[in-house]
This record gives structure tokens, sequence and C-alpha cells, in this order.
């Protein structure tokens, strides 16, 4: 990453570069979970404009800023996580690629500084607002989610997300370096334009505020904070527009793509 784009890519989260550390990363994660928003009418717009297959689809860093900026756009775990990843290299910190399994394969980072190892995520829609050592085997609830990570043996750990009691994903991560390039057919099959992968099949977003976390799930819209859960469903296309753009910064434009793409496939949420 030149510095032209770093520059630009901290502005967006308002920050300043400095020396690698734990605070700093700490400061660099909530930023970014506050600034871009987790979402998939990006992954409809690159599947539909760029290509059907990994890297074909998979945005550079400064397409992935411009659209920030034009559309509002954030991305899924491959985007988000993956140009954060080129972030913090280009700031200093040692940052590495990791999978986790179970599903569609889910991107993640390993950073390590001040001489630990540390699972960084800022692309599962999931309130992991600080670095975590899993060594520690962390348990945490936030926002009416619980997170309990469990080593399964020497480079794999379970993470489980729950809700009510009901685990909503879990997954496998394999706690050693990969190669970003040995994500294109994971990309590819994430992309599998079929009734069988939800992502392709409705609209999410989740951004998160510091008093609440705030997700949409086509019409209807949860807004969490530590005490209690709040839905509303919108009825009525214009009235969902304004919200989405208020609550995520998604714009016109892309939502009306994602609207369209979903109707294409039989899934049409307004009249």
């Amino acid at each position: 990453m030149d510095r032209a784009t770093q520059r630009q890519y901290l502005s967006f989260l308002q920050a300043a570069p400095q020396e690698p550390s734990l605070d700093y990363l700490r400061f660099l994660i909530r930023r970014h979970l506050h600034r871009f928003p987790f979402e998939n009418a990006s992954k409809f717009h690159y599947y539909a404009n760029h290509g059907k297959t990994g890297f074909q689809w998979f945005p550079s860093v400064e397409t992935f800023l411009e659209n920030f900026e034009r559309m509002g756009f954030g991305g899924n775990c491959y985007i988000l996580n993956a140009h954060f990843g080129q972030l913090l290299r280009s700031l200093g910190f040692q940052a590495e690629t990791v999978r986790a399994t179970n599903g569609n394969v889910h991107l993640a980072n390993k950073v390590t500084v001040e001489g630990r190892s540390y699972y960084v995520d800022v692309g599962y829609g999931a309130p992991l607002f600080d670095p975590l050592d899993l060594e520690e085997q962390p348990r945490f609830s936030r926002f009416g989610e619980e997170i309990e990570i469990l080593r399964l043996d020497n480079d794999r750990f379970m993470i489980d997300r729950r809700a009510n009691g009901q685990s909503i994903v879990t997954k496998s991560i394999e706690w050693k370096p990969v190669a970003l390039r040995d994500f294109e057919a994971d990309i590819t099959h994430s992309l599998r334009d079929e009734e069988e992968n939800p992502f392709m099949r409705r609209i999410v977003a989740t951004l998160f505020r510091p008093d609440a976390a705030c997700s949409v799930i086509n019409r209807k819209l949860f807004v969490k904070s530590e005490r209690h859960v709040a839905v509303h469903e919108f009825t009525a296309k214009r009235e969902w527009m304004d919200m989405m753009g208020k609550t995520f910064g998604l714009r016109e434009e892309a939502l009306n793509s994602a609207l369209g793409f979903i109707a294409e496939r039989g899934h049409r949420l307004f009249p």
C-alpha cells in the first residue's frame, strides 16, 4: 500500500499514523467497525461489474476506498479483513491472513504486536472490538451476543456466536498463516448464484455505534444495545432507503442495484 492510499484509508478512519502498539491496534479495529459496514450490496455490485470468480470479483484497495466514499460500500470478510490487513502492514504491524472454516470459508487476520499474537476480525458482522488472544480462550457478551472461543487442538480454535442461548454461527479458526492468493477458490465458492447460498439472495448489513449494534436482514432493522433489542420492519421502500442511508451510509444507487439483483432472483422486497 502506497503512502497516498494509506493516508486516504486513515482519513476515513479519522486516525493518524502511529508506531505499532496493542492500544493503537485496538483503536484502529474500533474505528473500522464504526466506519466501514459489513454488507453484501457491494458483493452484488462486484459480481455484476467485475467478475464472478475469485480475484476477478475481488476489489483492489483503491477501488474499495473509492466505493466507500462514492457509494458507502464496506464489504464482506474477504474485502474488509484483507484490506485492513494491508493497512496494518503499511503501518508496521506484523499482520498475516488466517482461514476459518465451516460453511463459507471466512478470512481474518493474525496480528503479532508486543510479543503476542492476536485474532483480529473486522469482517464478521460481530462485536469483536478488541484484539483477541486465542490462548486465553476468551468469552464475553456484547450487544446481545455471546462470543466464546475454545481450543480444538494446537493450531485450531472454535469461535461460537450465540444470541438468546442459541448458536448463530460457529467457525473453526486455523491459527496458521495462509497466503491471500490461496483464498481464490473460497471466494469463488462464496459467490455461488444459487438459492442454497443465502448471502446471494438477501440484503444484509451491520455497523456498530458506540452504544449499539445495527443490523439489517432484508426489510428488518435490529438495533441491539446492552439491555434490549429493538426490531423495526419497513414496508415502504422510501422509508427503508432513508434508514439504510442514515444507519449504514449506503447510497441510493447501491441500494437500488442490490434490490434489483435479488429481485431478478425471485426475492422482491417491495412491490
